[in-house]
C-alpha cells in the first residue's frame, strides 16, 4: 500500500512537468516553422537562432548587486587612482577590482633640518559594487622616517643629531558615484568621493581622530591624446593644534602618445598645510605605462615649490584590474 500511495505521488510530480516541456517544445517548433515559411515565401534565407532560456534571458535583465548577475564587461584600459594625488573619476566596472600600489620616497631639507622618508606599499583596493557605486579602501602603509638635525653642545661645537619615527599609517574607506558625463558638449566627467579616515596608524603617524573627507575628481577630454583633470576636496584633519579645515585643489593634464604610453603634469596645493603653517604648493609628473588592458605601471618626480611642501618626492607604483 505504502509502495502505491509513493508512486501516485510521484506521476503526479512528474507528469505536469512533462507536460509542460512538450508543450513548450511544440510551440517553439511550431514557431520556428511558420518563420521558416515567411522566409521561405519572401525568397530570403535565413539561419535558424537558439531560444533563450529564462534564466538567460533574467540574466541580461538583471541590473543588480554584482554578485548575483555576470560581472560588467571591460572596455578600454585600466584607469587608475595612481600616480598623482587626483583621483579618477571614472568607476571599476560593476563586478570589477582595482588592486593599486606603490612606494614613494621624500626629501626635505629647512635650514638645520633635514627629513627623509620612504613610504610603502601604498595599498587601493576598489571594488565596482553597482555601475554607479564603488567601494574603496584604502591603506598608505608604513613610514620609516629618518631626521638630522644640526644641534650646539654645551661646548658650542655643532653636530649632528639622528633620529628616527617609524610607523603605521591611517587606513581609510570610502565609495565613490558619478554625478556628471561628459557626452559630446563642454560638461565634464565628475563624481563624488566621500571618505572617513581611521586611527589606526602608530601614536606618532596616526591622526588619532576620524577624519572626514569629501573629493571631487573630475576630467575632461580635449582630443584623442590630451585631456585636463583634477579634484578639489575639503577636509577636517586632527593636528597637534586640535582640528582645522583644510582644502587641496589639484590641476593636471595628461598626453597620451599612444594606447600604451603615456605622460602627465600635475601642481597640488594643500590650503593650509598645517593648522600652524601655510599653503604647501608642489608639482610633479612621470610617464605612465599600460602594459596591458589590465595592468599599469607609473613613475613619478616632483619638486616642492615653497618651504611648507617636500623638496623632492619620487614614487614608482602599478595597477591590477581583475
Amino acid at each position: 500500500m505504502f509502495r502505491f500511495i509513493l508512486s501516485a505521488i510521484l506521476v503526479l510530480i512528474v507528469s505536469p512537468t512533462t507536460v509542460t516541456a512538450q508543450q513548450g517544445s511544440t510551440k517553439a517548433t511550431g514557431s520556428s516553422g511558420a518563420s521558416a515559411s515567411r522566409d521561405s515565401m519572401s525568397g530570403e534565407t535565413t539561419s535558424s537562432k537558439p531560444v533563450s532560456s529564462s534564466h538567460d534571458m533574467t540574466e541580461e535583465k538583471h541590473g543588480g548587486f554584482w554578485m548575483f548577475p555576470e560581472p560588467a564587461p571591460l572596455e578600454g584600459y585600466i584607469a587608475t587612482d595612481r600616480p598623482g594625488f587626483s583621483d579618477s573619476a571614472s568607476l571599476v566596472p560593476r563586478g570589477h577590482t582595482h588592486l593599486e600600489g606603490g612606494y614613494t620616497f621624500s626629501y626635505d631639507r629647512e635650514q638645520h633640518h633635514r627629513a627623509i622618508d620612504h613610504q610603502l606599499p601604498e595599498l587601493a583596493l576598489r571594488t565596482g559594487l553597482m555601475e554607479w557605486l564603488e567601494f574603496r579602501l584604502n591603506w598608505t602603509g608604513y613610514s620609516f622616517t629618518e631626521t638630522l638635525d644640526r644641534v650646539a653642545t654645551i661646548a658650542g661645537r655643532h653636530v649632528g643629531r639622528e633620529d628616527h619615527d617609524d610607523g603605521a599609517r591611517d587606513m581609510s574607506v570610502g565609495f565613490k558615484l558619478p554625478l556628471l558625463k561628459h557626452r559630446d558638449d563642454c560638461v565634464p566627467n565628475v563624481s563624488i568621493i566621500p571618505t572617513l579616515y581611521l586611527p589606526t596608524g602608530s601614536d606618532s603617524k596616526s591622526a588619532n581622530n576620524v577624519v572626514p573627507e569629501i573629493k571631487f575628481p573630475w576630467n575632461y577630454p580635449i582630443n584623442e591624446c590630451f585631456t585636463v583633470y583634477g579634484s578639489v576636496l575639503g577636509r577636517v584633519p586632527d593636528g597637534p593644534d586640535g582640528q582645522f579645515f583644510q582644502t587641496a585643489v589639484t590641476l593636471a593634464g595628461n598626453y597620451k602618445f599612444s594606447d600604451c604610453v603615456s605622460v602627465f603634469l600635475e601642481y597640488l596645493g594643500v590650503y593650509p598645510s598645517t593648522r600652524s603653517e601655510d599653503c604647501a604648493h608642489s608639482i610633479s609628473g612621470g610617464p605612465i605605462f599600460k602594459l596591458t588592458q589590465n595592468v599599469s605601471l607609473d613613475m613619478r618626480a616632483g619638486l616642492g615649490l615653497n618651504e611648507q611642501a617636500p623638496d623632492f618626492q619620487a614614487s614608482i607604483g602599478f595597477g591590477i584590474r581583475f
